[in-house]
């Protein structure tokens, strides 16, 4: 019988907004359309499992003892490590195995919501919490047969999600015990990791309970690879590298701890040691001193290479001259000539691609975006010229953009207009204007923690802000209102430091699909037949250079 959701999945993905849906489940599909999840193919990628890692060596014996008394529920449980990969799996109805194989619910497999979409162990890892997915709720067709119910395995001294435990029936078998008994699964398991956990883990997790006790203050205690926290100090968006570091610094100088985060506000530290051997630190933060501003300095972005381009310019500008910034797709040439043109004319005209300018004489700017696809030579060059001269007698104030190769025609063109090219350098070039960029591409009052604001400024990102505006939208929505955090960030771009670098082809080709793509208004079907490739294929290289 269909069902007032299955109704809703069909409106999706069709492309028409909906109501009548839990709001976690239309924040995930929204978030596995724009991941380009095929909704019909289970089509998954697998790899070897590490089922010897320390998390799974503690994790699956205790799942295996509390699966007894599972038996015969025709219900089946799974293991999967912080990426979504399944990393054990255990099911005791013959039928149900069957099932599970063909929907490939095994061993190896990913199911986070970048490659399954809406599903029990994905849709818990983005979010952070134990979420059930009933039948139809789920982003991909053939999952409809199945409810699953999956919660995060948050490590009990660092607090990082370190995998997800599932429990998985068949969809006309729901139940409301589903939720509570993934909920009893994970304090198991994270019971079992503080019990495997080494002395010097417990020292720093007792210090901690000792001093979270006496206090409603933030708590902290750091150490190399723990960070222990009370709910007020998550709340300040610790950056654990970088506090170890400035936390062990002031500890040993005997001086203040320096940190942005700290807001102003005192803190107090007291080492944890053993044997003379520097352990880790307690952080204990105090209240703001008095007469001092709230919130961190407004930090200064005068020496920027955007600030530095923009100042070009409107040093342009106000000579007269004809700027033209050139750079990469995405890396925001048309917004920052917008922003400049428009602090000097009541309005900014944008012309992109091939259309004709319209020169008309109405005391607004023109922004020609994408210049190398405007008719450059014969009669267009001639007509461009004009133009430009026309605008230029009747004060019209005429700025463009240019793609990051420039031409043999191009240039001639530039030169017979005594152009001045200013080059916008690609995003990779500029981590330090991602903070502010994630903080201008967020609604208002989105907080940040500061390990995801590191983690977005290590990125590549071959997109540009065009790329980096698609993950802030994502992990924005993935918060829902909280601190967003590096568990919210997309699978790829929590994992892209470390890996290998991509070569000049792979770079390239990363260019020219987000530039089609831009061009297409994001319309991945467009986009695809006019790179001449399957959708398949497309969403696996938008995957891959995480477009």
């Amino acid at each position: 019988m269909e069902t007032a959701v299955r109704r809703a999945w069909e409106r999706f993905q069709l492309g028409q907004e909906l109501s009548g849906v839990r709001e976690e489940v239309l924040q995930s599909w929204r978030r596995s359309r724009l991941s380009g999840v095929d909704p019909q193919r289970i089509a998954l990628p697998h790899d070897e499992p590490d089922t010897d890692s320390r998390f799974a060596g503690v994790a699956v014996p205790v799942l295996a003892r509390m699966a007894e008394l599972l038996v015969g529920t025709d219900t089946a449980l799974a293991l999967t490590n912080r990426s979504g990969q399944v990393v054990w799996r255990w099911v005791s109805d013959a039928a149900l195995n069957r099932s599970l194989d063909a929907m490939d619910i095994v061993e190896g497999f990913y199911f986070d919501e970048e490659h399954a979409g809406t599903n029990g162990l994905g849709t818990s890892l983005e979010n952070g919490r134990v979420v059930t997915i009933r039948g139809d709720e789920h982003f991909k067709e053939p999952f409809h047969r199945f409810t699953c119910a999956a919660g995060p395995v948050h490590h009990p001294l660092t607090r990082r999600a370190v995998g997800a435990v599932n429990v998985t029936c068949r969809a006309e078998h729901t139940t409301p015990l589903l939720a509570p008994t993934v909920t009893l699964l994970v304090r198991e398991v994270q019971e079992a990791l503080l019990q495997a956990a080494g002395d010097r883990e417990r020292r720093l997790f007792d210090a901690f309970l000792a001093e979270r006790a006496g206090t409603v203050a933030p708590v902290l205690v750091l150490g190399p690879d723990v960070l222990i926290a009370n709910q007020a100090a998550a709340e300040l968006g610790i950056d654990h590298h970088r506090w170890w570091s400035g936390v062990l610094a002031a500890v040993e100088d005997g001086g203040p701890v320096q940190l942005p985060e700290l807001d102003a506000r005192t803190a107090t530290l007291r080492r944890v040691a053993e044997g003379g051997r520097n352990e880790g630190v307690v952080v204990t933060v105090g209240p703001r001193t008095p007469g001092t501003p709230g919130g961190p300095p407004a930090p200064s972005f005068a020496r920027t290479p955007a600030r530095r381009a923009a100042d070009t310019v409107r040093r342009v500008l106000d000579t007269g001259g004809f700027p033209v910034v050139q750079g990469e797709p995405g890396t925001g040439r048309a917004t920052l000539l917008r922003e400049v043109c428009g602090e000097r004319a009541p309005a900014v005209r944008v012309v992109d691609g091939a259309a004709r300018p319209d020169w008309a004489d109405d005391g607004s700017a023109v922004v020609l975006r994408n210049l190398e696809r405007l008719p450059l030579t014969g009669a267009g060059s001639a007509e461009l010229v004009a133009g430009l001269a026309a605008a230029a007698s009747a004060g019209t104030l005429v700025a463009a953009s240019v793609g990051a190769t420039v031409t043999v025609e191009i240039t001639e063109l530039l030169d017979g207009l005594v152009a001045t090219l200013v080059e916008l350098p690609p995003l990779r070039a500029r981590p330090e204007e991602i903070t502010p960029l994630v903080q201008e591409l967020s609604p208002p009052g989105t907080r940040w923690s500061a390990a995801a604001l590191a983690v977005l400024a290590g990125n590549p990102w071959p997109g540009n802000v065009a790329e980096l505006g698609l993950v802030v939208r994502r992990a924005v929505a993935a918060a829902a209102g909280r601190l967003v955090t590096v568990d919210h960030l997309p699978a790829p771009v929590r994992t892209a430091p470390g890996t290998r670098r991509r070569t000049l082809l792979e770079r390239a080709e990363a260019a020219v699909i987000a530039e089609v793509l831009t061009a297409c208004a994001g319309n991945k079907s467009a986009a695809a037949r006019k790179l001449g490739l399957s959708r398949p294929t497309l969403y696996a290289k938008l995957r891959a250079y995480r477009i």
